[in-house]
């Protein structure tokens, strides 16, 4: 029996050694992990480098920002890793609102303060050449007008490959005059500037400025279908006259007229005049417009009455009484012979 308590007790002692040298297990502890905090609002948005299809957006960084993504009239533009981000493609001549949301792994920041910004109108085109009208000391120019989309502020005008002048764009053709001209030769160019630039130079036309005096009393004195007769009065101390038509050089008159042959019929012409003196120097041109005749329509039984109709209205009810009248007259005599047989 006292054998069987001391095995008892060897067993026991036993098993608490043995516990005692078995690992210990660890422990397991539940952590809460706090996500960071939304960045606040992007501040200081500006919009610089503005022009007609593009613009440059930047704001300061964000502290804990990761991303930020750009708003453009309310729709995602793009995204951006750091505080700035580029515009393309944008319409020209356009209004635009601009907001920018900074991200984290906590959410979206609140919206910037929106920027309004508009879009430049596109760089000018090169404007038409213009046509000149000249006196002895004076140009005056005449050009198209630019389309309305490129919002034109000025035209400036180059003479001799120096600003002239500047105007304000007018409704229709556009027109400036050069005064007080030195006489000789000369160039003129016209641009056309807008919000966004000066665009380039239109062709350069060159003109002459002259003392010698342009011919006056210009005027028609017949014409026809293909035919025009022209006159003036002679000027003094004049060698011979050039004549164009629609801009053309087409003859020289020794005398103060001109007959112009082989035109069309029912078409309008522009006919210069320009004198001519014997050391070949010439003067500005002297214009007139002329139409000439229609062709003459075939006189036919048909259109002479509807011409004399037209002129009598009632004369073709006086044709039908008197016919009406001459017939009864001659029944009447027809009768008269009949009875007296």
């Amino acid at each position: 029996m006292e054998f069987l308590k001391k095995l008892f007790c060897a067993i026991v002692m036993s098993i608490f050694v043995l516990i005692g040298n078995l690992p210990a297990y660890a422990t397991v502890t539940d952590v809460n992990i706090v996500p960071p905090l939304p960045p606040t609002a992007p501040v200081n948005v500006t919009v610089t480098a503005i022009t007609d299809t593009t613009a440059q957006v930047s704001w300061p960084a964000v502290t804990s920002a990761l991303q930020y993504t750009v708003y453009l009239n309310g729709q995602v533009y793009s995204g951006s890793n750091s505080p700035k981000a580029s515009m393309t493609g944008l319409t020209p001549h356009t209004p635009y609102t601009l907001y920018v949301i900074a991200n984290n792994s906590g959410g979206d920041s609140p919206l910037s303060t929106t920027v309004n910004f508009t879009t430049l109108s596109p760089i000018p085109t090169a404007p038409s050449a213009p046509t000149l009208t000249t006196t002895s000391t004076t140009a005056k120019l005449q050009w198209q007008p630019l389309t309305a989309n490129y919002n034109i502020a000025q035209y400036t005008i180059y003479l001799d490959g120096q600003v002239s002048t500047t105007v304000n764009p007018q409704t229709g053709m556009q027109a400036a005059t050069l005064n007080i001209l030195t006489i000789g030769s000369h160039t003129v160019a016209i641009s056309a500037t807008n919000d966004n630039r000066e665009g380039p130079q239109s062709q350069p036309v060159s003109f002459k400025i002259s003392t010698v005096p342009a011919p006056l009393g210009v005027q028609i004195y017949n014409k026809s279908a293909d035919t025009v007769w022209l006159a003036w009065q002679p000027v003094p101390g004049a060698s011979s006259y050039n004549l164009s038509l629609n801009g053309q050089l087409i003859g020289q008159s020794y005398q103060p007229s001109y007959i112009f042959r082989n035109l069309n019929a029912d078409t309008t012409y522009q006919i210069s005049v320009a004198t001519v003196m014997p050391d070949g120097e010439q003067s500005q041109s002297t214009n007139i417009t002329v139409r000439t005749e229609p062709l003459a329509q075939a006189v036919t039984v048909t259109r002479l009455e509807s011409k004399i109709f037209a002129y009598i209205p009632d004369l073709q009810m006086y044709i039908e009484i008197l016919f009406a009248v001459m017939v009864a007259l001659l029944l009447s005599n027809t009768l008269k012979f009949s009875l007296r047989r």
